[in-house]
């Protein structure tokens, strides 16, 4: 049986909902060890996150691993269409945006383009194998790095973050989707 893409997006958000706080520590360490290991993040020096809502599994270590090691993190700040990515680091002043998510409170002036990351930790709603993803339908990260649809541009890379119980079988891209380079869940990586 084949799901539209807002009763996939309702299925896997109530998934995610529905995951006890055991589960989601767990998948928490799963996700800091696979994404520790890759050479993409071993290259990477400016690395954009987010902070976890409604089940997400939460990048929290991710983003400590990453500040320990000398690292720079950026967090989405949204724009009117697009994001940008501001610096962060721990105790940072915080707000909160028209879609009840926290970012950074900074200035205009310290937030850097999408271009300017080198690896992109990125929320999804669903994937497939293929690195196809369903986000929250805003089409942020798709405006934001349309520019990544060219291929001589290889960077940042775009990796995805889910719970395995997050993917479908096959998901029919629409012209605008942005493909992941990757997907990392709790238990593998899809390249």
């Amino acid at each position: 049986m084949k799901h539209s893409i807002s009763e996939l997006r309702k299925r896997n958000r109530e998934l995610r909902a529905g995951l006890d706080t055991a589960t989601l520590e767990q998948a928490a360490k799963k996700i800091v060890a696979r994404i520790g290991s890759l050479p993409e993040y071993a290259q990477a020096g400016r690395i954009a996150a987010y902070f976890a809502v409604n089940g997400e599994i939460s990048l929290e270590l991710v983003i400590e691993q990453a500040l320990l090691q000398g690292k720079q993190i950026f967090l989405p700040n949204l724009d009117t269409q697009s994001l940008r990515f501001s610096p962060y680091f721990q105790q940072q002043k915080m707000r909160i945006n028209r879609y009840k998510l926290p970012e950074p409170d900074v200035p205009d002036e310290s937030m850097l383009g999408p271009e300017a990351i080198d690896l992109v930790l990125v929320p999804l709603v669903a994937f497939d194998t293929q690195c196809n993803r369903i986000g929250m339908g805003g089409g942020f990260y798709d405006r934001s790095f349309a520019f990544r649809k060219n291929p001589d541009q290889l960077r940042p890379v775009l990796i995805g973050v889910a719970h395995e119980l997050q993917k479908v079988d096959q998901l029919e891209p629409e012209p605008w989707d942005v493909q992941l380079d990757m997907v990392v869940t709790d238990q593998a990586v899809y390249r």
